[in-house]
């Protein structure tokens, strides 16, 4: 079972979350990525944050480890502040610029307002229902586990 690092990045009272169209498929995941066998959990997020909006991260805190029955991966989810920054998009660069250029998936960060956040088709409604909570009473202290 592989590891993936996810974000989460707040800023003006929206969120920033990946639309995703694969096989058909259309859904919303928070950006992020698998940590490549030579990296750390935390280099694999500052690599993917960067990869998939250009932006680079400054800070994180780990708030929720995600578990996954194998085959899937187990994720860990970061509050993340970055340094500031101009509009998002994914990175030419990046495997999922190479993946829009086929346009084989789609992958569109956008901000979303928080208030919106529980109508979104989110990939793992756990984490979402965690996050909706955390908006309304704040975001853990330590990580919470959630499977």
């Amino acid at each position: 079972m592989r590891t993936a690092a996810r974000a989460i990045i707040i800023e003006n009272g929206k969120i920033l979350v990946m639309q995703r169209k694969k096989h058909g498929d259309e859904y919303f995941t928070l950006v992020g990525g698998l940590a490549n066998d030579d990296e750390s959990i935390e280099q694999a997020l500052v690599r993917e944050v960067k990869e998939e909006t250009g932006m680079d991260v400054v800070a994180v805190r780990l708030v929720y480890v995600e578990k996954h029955p194998a085959p899937y991966n187990e994720q860990y989810i970061y509050l993340c502040e970055v340094a500031p920054h101009p509009d998002v998009a994914v990175q030419d660069s990046s495997e999922e610029g190479y993946m829009n250029r086929l346009q084989a998936n789609m992958h569109q960060p956008m901000w979303v307002e928080t208030r919106a956040f529980a109508e979104l088709p989110f990939r793992t409604p756990q984490l979402q229902e965690a996050m909706l909570r955390a908006f309304a009473k704040g975001f853990p202290s330590q990580p919470v586990t959630l499977s």
